[in-house]
């Protein structure tokens, strides 16, 4: 999979286009890509257009090919992308247990090298209005901020928290 993520990278990113993830599920290449102002179906269409090309070029074989957005909870790989959404509120789980937990959710502080800081988030801190439940995830720091600094090879999965 390595040398066709490097095909697909390079094709994406001389369109303009930053490439988030692939995936292969059976027969498929499932590519999402992203940019500043967001994606639209012509984006979508533009680059599926150019990747089945390419593939013709390099023989690379497939039976559907799908380019999508990374949607509002995209998830979140590298230092880059938890550089670009520094301070959004994110989902995370972790390979290993840090400072007791495995599952959390925060919002993202400073980015190192090889590490993020997280300033969790008090799931009881929101406001509720009259006549409402209480949110299952309020994107809200803690009253008294508790950190957690993560080093980037336990991260297992994050996710932003679409703000709707």
């Amino acid at each position: 999979m390595g040398n066709l993520v490097e095909i697909i990278g390079a094709a994406v990113n001389a369109q303009g286009y930053e490439l988030v993830d692939v995936e292969l599920p059976r027969g498929m290449i499932r590519v999402y890509i992203d940019q500043p102002t967001g994606i639209s179906v012509e984006d979508c269409e533009k680059v599926s257009n150019h990747l089945t090309r390419v593939f013709a070029v390099e023989g690379i074989e497939f039976d559907r090919l799908e380019i999508s957005s990374p949607g509002l909870d995209r998830a979140l790989k590298s230092v880059k992308d938890f550089e670009r959404f520094q301070g959004a509120a994110v989902r995370v789980r972790l390979s290993g247990m840090v400072e007791g937990r495995k599952r959390f959710d925060a919002q993202i502080g400073p980015v190192g090298r090889n590490q993020v800081e997280f300033v969790l988030i008090d799931r009881d801190a929101a406001p509720v209005k009259p006549g409402r439940k209480p949110k299952k995830a309020a994107a809200q720091p803690a009253a008294t901020e508790q950190r957690l600094t993560v080093p980037l090879e336990l991260i297992e999965r994050a996710r932003l928290i679409p703000d709707l």
